[in-house]
């Protein structure tokens, strides 16, 4: 019983996790892009995978450069309300690029991307003049938040009486 009880609870914390990317949109002008991508890669401070030879680099196109650059920017800042904007020019999505080419990491999700080998977060906190939405400092993800720290205290409690 108490097996069946672990698998149920272990069961119920993966099924609820997904990806989700933030990409440039289709349709948008190339300069509106390219603006998106210098103030990501400014904030970013590292944008040498979408440089000549980088892994990223191709498809050789503003909008692959402009999907990463803001995709890496979201991840980095904790896919918080309002960093997957970028005037109107990005939106989150589910699945990646199509056009992503292996060897090319493509982070998706926060856990996943923003650290430095000495694990150190690098992403340097609000923006102050890029993607445009609400900004919440707590970095908190309201409902999702709150129903993942109820089940582990549920599940835990659970399992320690049986």
């Amino acid at each position: 019983m108490r097996l069946l009880l672990c698998l149920l609870f272990l069961l119920a914390l993966t099924t609820n996790s997904s990806a989700t990317y933030c990409l440039c949109r289709d349709g948008i002008e190339e300069k509106d892009l390219q603006t998106s991508i210098d103030y990501a890669c400014g904030v970013l401070k590292d944008c040498t995978p979408i440089h000549d030879k980088g892994p990223c680099y191709q498809p050789n196109t503003v909008k692959s450069h402009c999907d990463w650059a803001v995709n890496t920017y979201f991840q980095r800042s904790g896919q918080i309300s309002g960093s997957c904007d970028f005037s109107g020019t990005a939106t989150t999505s589910p699945n990646p690029p199509s056009t992503v080419v292996s060897g090319c990491i493509y982070p998706s999700s926060p856990g996943s991307a923003g650290t430095t080998s000495s694990g150190t977060q690098t992403f340097p906190g609000p923006p102050a003049l890029g993607p445009t939405g609400v900004f919440d400092p707590s970095g908190n993800n309201g409902a999702s938040s709150l129903f993942i720290s109820i089940t582990l205290t549920l599940g835990f409690s659970v399992i320690a009486f049986l």
